[in-house]
């Protein structure tokens, strides 16, 4: 079955209100419950050997066996967007209050919504720019963070030199860094992490592209998906990476601030690419908010449209709204999925919560009620009469 903890959401039953056609990937194609692994059948006993009367003598059958490995049973933990530019250098752990602790699990993601460097300068032009000291690299591994997407719209805010900074600092750190690097190859090279007997890879991109941010043979940038010879490339990374290992993970920064429904052309298609192509799992950020989860039982797979602002500035409304994604895998299928909620602090910090009118919300939208939380459309400008 699929679980579902005390005050946590399981996945959606039913398709997310985006649109009068509805995208296939946030419709679980049978009902929630997840199927119960396969049964072995209790090995068949042979009985004794039977002693004819006669003189003929006594016959023996042996029944032929087969031995198949159990299926690893492991964990995913993954948080949105974390942005530590005031939580560090005020000396605070911003994942000191998170149940589950993302150290739980075998396999921990975060999005890093922001460069670790004291070096380079803020992009000139950009409205946002985002940075913490090199002290957060260290800070991140702590808290028992495998993997730290940089495939997104604020990781090369201060140039090439802060972002590959931030990517060694990483490195150095423990932490695996993906979806971005010195070049293209880099930015589209995958993290691999051993988990038992498996081999969980795990790419990143942008479907949010700034000027001058998307890597290339001879720039330093991140990794991009955004239109048809970019869905081709993601086909590609992900195919490849599953004929060279036993899981792949896709992480992915896409989708309309705000909007609580996952977008058809700006991340349903993209899912369905990565899935189609041997993904198990789509985790995706940069709205701002949360947004559903859907899983396909019968396939075994899972998308997490949007994990919303997990670690951020203060937010006391629907952008403090955050949870703890965990997927439970059998090998390369999801079991279990459900988001444990959490609401930000007066610091930005994410902080279990199980009760309440903005649990009840964080619960709607990851279970597919996402219409009726969106932004209200803003008018067109009026336009003045003719003179």
């Amino acid at each position: 079955m699929i679980g579902a903890c005390s005050g946590s959401s399981s996945v959606a039953t039913s398709s997310p209100d985006t649109s009068s056609t509805g995208p296939e990937l946030v419709v679980a194609t049978t009902p929630t419950a997840v199927p119960s692994p396969a049964k072995v059948a209790p090995s068949s006993s042979v009985s004794a050997p039977h002693t004819s009367t006669t003189t003929t003598p006594p016959t023996t059958t042996t029944i032929a066996t087969t031995t198949t490995r159990a299926p690893v049973r492991w964990r995913l933990l993954a948080g949105g967007d974390v942005l530590m530019d005031r939580t560090e250098p005020a000396g605070l752990d911003p994942f000191a209050l998170l149940q589950p602790a993302l150290a739980e699990a075998e396999v921990a993601i975060v999005n890093v919504e922001m460069a670790i460097s004291d070096v380079g300068s803020a992009v000139p032009g950009k409205e946002f720019v985002f940075r913490a000291p090199p002290a957060a690299a260290e800070r991140i591994a702590a808290a028992g963070i495998d993997v730290a997407s940089l495939g997104n719209n604020h990781a090369r805010d201060f140039g090439p030199d802060a972002l590959l900074d931030t990517v060694a600092r990483l490195r150095a750190a423990g932490v695996h860094p993906v979806g971005a690097g010195a070049d293209l190859t880099e930015a589209w090279t995958p993290a691999v992490l051993a988990v038992g007997d498996l081999s969980v890879a795990v790419l990143a991109a942008t479907e949010v592209e700034p000027s001058g941010f998307r890597a290339s043979a001879d720039h330093p940038g991140v990794a991009v998906v955004k239109g048809d010879e970019d869905i081709d490339m993601l086909r590609t990374a992900v195919a490849e990476a599953a004929a060279a290992f036993d899981v792949v993970l896709f992480v992915v920064h896409w989708g309309i601030e705000r909007d609580t429904c996952p977008s058809e052309e700006r991340q349903v298609r993209y899912a369905r690419a990565a899935l189609e192509a041997g993904a198990s799992a789509v985790i995706g950020s940069h709205p701002h908010v949360l947004q559903p989860l859907a899983v396909d039982a019968d396939a075994g797979t899972a998308v997490a449209y949007s994990l919303g602002n997990f670690v951020w500035h203060p937010r006391s409304g629907i952008t403090g709204e955050t949870g703890v994604l965990e997927l439970v895998f059998e090998d390369d299928r999801v079991v279990e999925a459900r988001v444990h909620p959490h609401l930000l602090n007066g610091d930005g910090i994410p902080a279990p919560a199980s009760e309440g009118d903005r649990v009840d919300r964080i619960n709607q939208i990851v279970g597919g009620d996402c219409s009726r939380h969106d932004p209200p459309e803003v008018p067109p400008p009026a336009v003045p009469p003719p003179d």
